[in-house]
This record gives structure tokens, sequence and C-alpha cells, in this order.
């Protein structure tokens, strides 16, 4: 897993360095890219239920009219809560006293549409992304380590906007958005059936 999330750092950060120097030919050719830091905000998780802002999220498209564009997005994030000692179940015959620490990872990716509401510097939108999600639940306790690894189904509807506010192109990217995802967790005695987060995310536009 560490070994995925440093792939995924390098590619955003050689995006981020790259795409500058490309900005202003990427917009006259009806194309756009977000890089954004992502604040995720879980709504009833049983798992791990504290607001985070260990997240990114990349994505990019096409205007394929003046205001409807589609394209690809990938997306993670870490959300994270300390749970005080307490007796845990093991399994149906094992238990044990400790504190714990659980770690949800989350990553994203997939298809998305956007409608732009007008052509200017200041460019609103609404939009939907649908995809996979790839989640890991981890436990930390004492010494000891317990995780499963989901795959489900992403939705996540936005509203947000570009704002490019000099002549080469480089602007700023604002979004709020709301994301459900069908993973299911049921690691010891900790069970989660889908995952809602709603969040925003603050970002370069290109």
């Amino acid at each position: 897993m560490k070994r995925i999330r440093n792939f995924i750092c390098a590619v955003l950060f050689v995006a981020a360095a790259i795409m500058p120097t490309i900005g202003k030919a990427q917009i006259s050719l009806n194309t756009y890219y977000n890089i954004d830091w992502q604040f995720n905000i879980p709504l009833g998780n049983n798992f791990s239920n504290v607001a985070s802002g260990w997240g990114m999220n990349y994505e990019g498209g096409y205007y394929v009219t003046p205001d409807i564009a589609v394209g690809a997005f990938l997306s993670f994030h870490t959300n994270n809560e300390y749970f005080s000692r307490r007796t845990i179940a093991i399994n149906e015959t094992l238990s044990m006293n400790s504190d714990q620490q659980h770690q949800m990872f989350t990553m994203p990716f997939g298809v998305l549409a956007r409608y732009r509401l007008q052509e200017a510097d200041f460019q609103p939108y609404v939009g939907m992304k649908l995809g996979a999600c790839y989640a890991q639940f981890s436990n930390y306790y004492y010494i000891f380590m317990s995780d499963q690894n989901r795959w489900g189904f992403f939705m996540s509807p936005e509203i947000g906007f570009n704002y490019y506010p000099w002549a080469n192109g480089i602007g700023f990217h604002m979004a709020i958005y709301y994301s459900f995802a069908t993973n299911k967790c049921n690691l010891m005695s900790y069970k989660q059936d889908i995952l809602n987060n709603i969040g925003f995310r603050l970002g370069l536009a290109f």
C-alpha cells in the first residue's frame, strides 16, 4: 500500500510541475486539468469517522461542446480515528484489552462529466464522477494489525468553479462534493456497509 501511495504522489507532483508549461495551450484546445488538495468528512462511518485533510484529487477533461466536458479522475484519501483502551473481540473465542488506531484508505477512479455554466475567466460548473473505489481498512492495536481490502462502486456529484485570473492559463479550482461507495468492511467487531462522505477541494486549474 505504501508503494501505491508513493507512486500516486509522484505522478501528481510530476503532473503539477509540467502542467504550467502547457496550461494555455491545453485551454485553447478545450481541455482542462485540476490538481487538488482534498478535505474529507465521513458521514456515519463506524470504522473511521474523523474528518481528514490527508487526500488529493487529479482529473482532466475535454469539452465536447462549449459547455459539456467528459474526462477521467483519480483521487485518494486517508481517514484515521483513535479509540481509547477497551476490550476487543479478536474472534469468537479470543479477546484482548488495548487501544486502537483505525485507518481507512480509499482510492476512487473512473470517468466524469462536467457542465460549465459560462465561458469566462470565472467558470462555475456542476459535475458527476462514476467509477470504482479501492478501500483498505486497517486496525492497529498493541503490536498487531488486522486489515481488509475491498472494492466497490463509486459515485460523486459536485459543484465548483475554475477561475483563471491570469493570461497564461493557470488558475484556481474549488469544489464541494458528496461521495458514495459500496465498499463493505467486516473487520473484527466493526462493520461498514457503505461509505458516505462530504468534503471540499482546493487546487490549481490548467
